[in-house]
């Protein structure tokens, strides 16, 4: 059963063309950006905690299954932030988890932009149990359990409650996690190149643009843009569109400083699966911000 099952995920990462199964991003990235650029702390030094998760295809027993979390903690008289970021994410038979720590510290460059840099260190757990899969197989007799460090930086140019443009190296390996064995995982250097920018369009209503690019050298690069409407900067909805395909409609509520968002991502031109299997994804995400600092940006 097992053994059918991990079959399946392994015929439909390949159908559409993730031999190697990099961590996947979310479609939220225009409001929890610290997972992908720590440097992004530093545009909201209050301090915040943040939580999303992220199920594909809705009806598969072991489909991925991602959870991020991030907080930070901000030092307003060096313009600094020390924080901690973690993801823990499982397909099949395969779990990984990452955690990592991380300092950002901003320098002023105009009269309203700064650049900040950040860096962050960690490791990654790779646990893979195909033994589970089919004892009496030898080609899935071999159990994964790996351990990595990694290191990474930001840098982000940024003016407050306008525009940001940021790169990042979240996960530099330092080994060769994945790169051996039956994992549908292999690691490689990934970057992100993240932009956004907050335009108000009247008193009650605000417009927010986001993009990011991701590029990895086992991987096509993908693209994506969100575009988020919001009212009295309470109630947002907006699309999200990626490159490979991939739509999602996404709402946002803001409330005394928690911001609670949902999307759900579809790919047109893929049919479903079956009856009980369609490539649909939810994704929801929880976050609450520290101080008097609870922009959009």
């Amino acid at each position: 059963m097992k053994r059918n099952l991990f079959i399946t995920l392994a015929g439909l990462l390949a159908s559409i063309g993730l031999q190697a199964q990099q961590p996947l991003t979310h479609t939220q990235h225009g409001q929890l950006r610290t997972v992908v650029n720590p440097a992004a702390s530093l545009m909201h030094l209050g301090g915040e905690v943040s939580v999303i998760g992220r199920r594909q295809w809705v009806g598969i027993e072991g489909a991925p299954t991602v959870f991020w979390g991030s907080g930070h903690l901000g030092f307003g008289g060096i313009r600094a932030t020390a924080g901690l970021n973690i993801r823990h994410e499982s397909l099949a038979v395969e779990k990984l988890t990452e955690a990592s720590a991380f300092f950002a510290k901003s320098v002023r460059i105009s009269e309203s932009e700064y650049l900040g840099l950040s860096m962050n260190a960690g490791f990654s757990y790779l646990d893979g149990r195909f033994s589970q899969l089919d004892p009496m197989d030898p080609a899935f007799r071999e159990d994964i359990r790996e351990t990595d460090a990694l290191v990474g930086f930001g840098v982000m140019l940024y003016r407050p409650d306008r525009y940001y443009v940021g790169l990042s190296l979240p996960r530099l390996m330092l080994g060769n996690l994945g790169l051996t064995g039956d994992s549908r995982y292999q690691f490689t250097n990934s970057y992100h190149l993240t932009a956004g920018a907050l335009f108000p369009l009247g008193t009650d209503f605000q417009f927010r643009p986001s993009l990011l690019v991701t590029y990895s050298e086992s991987l096509r690069p993908q693209a994506e843009v969100s575009a988020m409407f919001f009212v009295k900067e309470v109630f947002g909805i907006g699309v999200n569109v990626r490159s490979y395909g991939e739509l999602a409609g996404m709402a946002q509520f803001n409330f005394g400083g928690f911001g609670l968002g949902y999307s759900y991502q579809f790919n047109p031109g893929n049919q479903p699966l079956n009856r009980r299997i369609n490539n649909t994804t939810h994704e929801i995400g929880l976050s609450y911000r520290f101080g008097r600092d609870m922009g959009l940006l």
